[in-house]
């Protein structure tokens, strides 16, 4: 460096000391060009593999299938949240009244008063698992949870169950009552029947023997 491009302005000609400033410039430019290409060309083996030993060649595959992969199931997640809201926003429409219920051959519904309500907190999952944790995201409440849950994959079948117990109970209550009713001989109705100031007696029931007396007061 010194023999090519050093200078002295006090005892060198202006001349050669622009000549060695400008050298020197074109000689850093050359040099700064060059060691871009060497960086270039280091990455590109690489991502080549061909300067990469077998273990840094499994990671830097390693990674490359990680992005990869994390992009699709990207997409995949997008796809699904965006299908998820759609069909969503459609059930919970002006017209949805409320759930139904298969009991046997019939059809029951629970009415929703408030359904833009029930529409924002069943959208997300996490308001229904964290009914059942305590502040440190633990389950505190698996009984819960599992009951829960157990009530939501099988609705239909729990709501029979209380269907068919409550036309039991109501079967039973009404045999209850049944049992309560009054078994009294009716109460017999007098002999003497009056009218108009005249009795009259029933004597027998037979046709053929029935005879009755008439009394006048007069």
């Amino acid at each position: 460096m010194d023999d090519y491009f050093s200078f002295d302005e006090d005892i060198d000609e202006e001349r050669d000391v622009r000549r060695k400033k400008l050298a020197l410039k074109e000689q850093v430019a050359q040099a700064k060009q060059h060691l871009d290409g060497a960086k270039s060309k280091y990455y590109e083996d690489i991502k080549s593999g061909s300067k990469l030993t077998n273990e840094q060649q499994k990671a830097i595959d390693f990674f490359n299938r990680y992005n990869k992969e994390s992009k699709e199931q990207e997409q995949v997640n997008k796809s699904q949240q965006d299908v998820f809201a759609n069909e969503t926003n459609k059930l919970f429409n002006k017209e949805f009244k409320g759930f139904e219920y298969n009991i046997g051959e019939k059809k029951f519904r629970f009415n929703v008063k408030d359904s833009s309500t029930v529409k924002d907190t069943q959208s997300d999952v996490n308001n229904f698992v964290k009914k059942f944790l305590n502040k440190d995201n633990q389950m505190s409440d698996a009984k819960g949870y599992h009951k829960a849950l157990y009530t939501a994959m099988n609705s239909d079948s729990i709501a029979s169950h209380f269907y068919e117990q409550g036309k039991a109970d109501a079967l039973k209550n009404s045999v209850a009552k049944s049992k309560n009713i009054s078994m009294d001989p009716r109460q017999q109705h007098s002999s003497e029947i009056s009218a108009g100031g005249i009795k009259v007696r029933v004597l027998g029931d037979d046709s053929n023997d029935f005879k009755f007396k008439i009394k006048n007061k007069q």
